[in-house]
């Protein structure tokens, strides 16, 4: 079992598909990346692609972000998903979408989901994304962040990713912030400039 890492709801168990299609953030990386965050977090919409377990997005309303989108193709996880929101007591806070987070329709798929939801569209300040390794999914779905209209100015993409397995594919209007390597594992900081 997962556990929320840090803020109010620190220390609530998370669900977590017994198989290995999910391969949740650790808690040591999960302190990492939002230590990185800083201040950043208080506030902020979140999108958390490639949600797993749903941890990134749960730990960021833990630690004070106003609300927070889960994209994940998979039914079975995203239910899960939805139960780790009720269970924490974030649900209305919150959304889950099923489907592929590199669609190239990504950006209507959220907005029209948020709009449904909430009766408007608030930009994304923050977007959280651990897609499965080498598959070179991160520059893909940085392009389909920067052709869309989710983002809010100055936005903050952050990806867990193999070490060196972004490399120089980032589209530019992505402008790289920080990153922290652990063994094989990458945290990658960049800025929409859009």
């Amino acid at each position: 079992m997962v556990r929320v890492s840090g803020g109010r709801l620190r220390g609530r168990g998370l669900l977590t598909p017994e198989d290995q299609r999910v391969r949740p953030t650790t808690g040591r990386m999960r302190e990492t990346l939002f230590s990185m965050l800083g201040e950043r977090i208080a506030g902020a919409w979140v999108l958390d692609l490639f949600a797993g377990s749903g941890v990134l997005g749960i730990e960021s309303l833990s630690r004070g972000a106003q609300g927070a989108w889960f994209v994940e193709q998979d039914p079975a996880i995203a239910r899960m998903i939805r139960a780790n929101l009720q269970g924490c007591g974030v649900a209305e806070q919150s959304g889950v979408i099923e489907d592929s987070v590199v669609r190239p329709a990504l950006g209507e798929m959220v907005r029209r989901a948020v709009q449904s939801r909430c009766g408007a569209f608030v930009p994304f300040d923050l977007v959280l994304m651990d897609p499965p390794y080498r598959q070179g999914l991160v520059p893909i779905t940085l392009e389909r962040l920067a052709d869309s209209t989710l983002l809010a100015p100055g936005a903050v993409a952050v990806a867990e990713h193999e070490s060196g397995g972004v490399g120089k594919g980032v589209a530019p209007v992505w402008r790289p912030m920080q990153n922290r390597r652990h063994g094989e594992t990458q945290i990658s900081f960049w800025q929409w400039n859009g």
